[in-house]
């Protein structure tokens, strides 16, 4: 079990050090050894934690299998894109044709041989998820598949995530009617690095006002946006969105999927690489935490929320599976041919292909790589709030995520701590910090002269 001394500054030079101890969700106070007071979020210690269950632990030696009890089934239409993000995670994968409409009926016909239809045969407590590429590229096919799919299963959660640049009236209808959560990829002012700014356009920026004019009230509707170091601040987004969209900032449900994780060169380019650069996005993120200029945006919050959950539950780290949940069972990436992938993002003409629907006893995800097989996360003092990075990068791209995704996470530990005990993180330190080549303490979150002297 592994420590890590957390040293927590405030005003006049007063300094705390808290002791932290990740695979345990244990947070005490060095100098009494108490435990951290949570009142301040509104929790208290749970009387009687769950029982917990751990995770599998999949790895290309031990490699998963998949369920027919498929609570979370995400539809591969194919990888064409009108866009070409500089940092796609779909970017360096070969960009196959898409499945046709015939390849559609082809795979409903076959879909209750291997998927039980939910909890009552109806979609009850399923999630479908409809991928690109852009799916709207795929228009032909997602409206036959669509369709068929809210037929057979009248209470599945639909979703599906799109740029917006190619709605129309007839697609707006349809996602409507057929009950879809949609997200808008947006990322503010930093659309340059994705394409073209649809909201700078006024056709599909009608569109997409007429869209979110229609899902809203339903609470069906929001953005999503990548975070890089040149894309820091989640106001700017919002605020971005919002003057385009003719709407108060305060009215756009924002989401985001945290910094990016590179998947290629474009990726890397786009990553934190220096002492500066990693200054600059954590203080970004933690400061607009700390204000509660973020704590609207669905994905900020709710990971905090999590993290006071696992102190309040002394939730173990042997029960966390990936972020993404691809390690589970009952999450499945399939596209129109029957190929199951390691992910949505994957294509089937690589080493991703882990199977066939039509051979599912057969399936082995065997891309994968759970969290705790890896060298730096067993000894990472943000493991509870980041999960793993991706199952499947390897090599220099993995080094690199991690790398990404340590800095966000701290900066959203230093903030949850922040709201804990209105004190900010200014130092870490570890026997080791995720790697023995990387130093054992850092500097967090710099406080200001002015509230360190006042």
């Amino acid at each position: 079990m592994l420590d890590y001394r957390l040293a927590m500054a405030g005003r006049n030079g007063y300094l705390r050090q808290l002791i932290y101890r990740p695979h345990t969700s244990e947070l005490i106070w060095e100098d009494n050894g108490e435990r951290i007071e949570l009142s301040a979020v509104g929790m208290s210690y749970d009387p009687a934690p769950p029982e917990w269950t751990s995770a599998e632990i999949v790895s290309p030696e031990h490699p998963g299998r998949k369920s027919g009890r498929v609570r979370a089934l995400k539809i591969q239409l194919g990888l064409k894109c009108n866009y070409a993000c500089a940092y796609c995670n779909q970017g360096a994968q070969p960009h196959e044709r898409g499945g046709n409409v015939e390849d559609v009926h082809a795979f409903l016909r076959k879909l209750p041989d291997w998927f039980d239809g939910g909890e009552n045969g109806d979609g009850s407590g399923v999630r479908i998820e409809f991928w690109g590429g852009e799916p709207l590229v795929y228009w032909k096919q997602l409206r036959v598949l669509g369709g068929a799919l809210r037929s057979a299963y009248p209470r599945a959660k639909f979703n599906i995530i799109t740029n917006g640049s190619l709605l129309d009236d007839e697609k707006i209808e349809w996602l409507d009617t057929l009950g879809f959560g949609v997200g808008i990829s947006h990322d503010g002012p930093a659309m340059r690095y994705r394409g073209p700014d649809p909201l700078d356009d006024p056709r599909s920026r009608d569109a997409i006002r007429r869209l979110y004019d229609r899902l809203k009230p339903w609470g069906r509707i929001g953005f999503n946006c990548v975070l890089h170091k040149h894309n820091t601040s989640l106001v700017a987004i919002r605020e971005h969105i919002a003057a385009r969209m003719a709407l108060p900032p305060g009215e756009i449900p924002l989401s985001t999927e945290e910094i990016l994780l590179p998947y290629d060169e474009g990726g890397l380019g786009l990553s934190p690489m220096n002492d500066a650069e990693h200054r600059a996005y954590r203080e970004a993120i933690f400061w607009e935490a700390v204000r509660g200029q973020s704590m609207s945006v669905a994905t900020v919050r709710s990971k905090m929320e999590g993290f006071f959950r696992s102190i309040a539950q002394g939730r173990p780290a042997s029960t966390l599976g990936q972020k993404c949940g691809m390690d589970r069972s009952d999450n499945i990436a399939v596209d129109l041919r029957g190929s199951v992938l390691t992910c949505q993002n994957t294509s089937a003409a690589t080493r991703h292909r882990i199977g066939s629907i039509e051979a599912f006893e057969d399936i082995r995800l065997d891309t994968a790589h759970h969290w705790s097989t890896r060298e730096e996360c067993g000894r990472c003092p943000v493991l509870q709030l980041c999960q793993g990075a991706c199952l499947f990068l390897e090599d220099r791209l993995w080094r690199q995520a991690c790398d990404n995704s340590f800095e966000h996470n701290l900066a959203v530990l230093a903030a949850a701590l922040y709201w804990l005990t209105r004190l900010v993180l200014v130092e870490i330190e570890g026997p080791v910090l995720r790697r023995e080549d990387l130093p054992r303490r850092i500097r967090v979150i710099s406080l200001p002269a002015a509230t360190a002297a006042a």
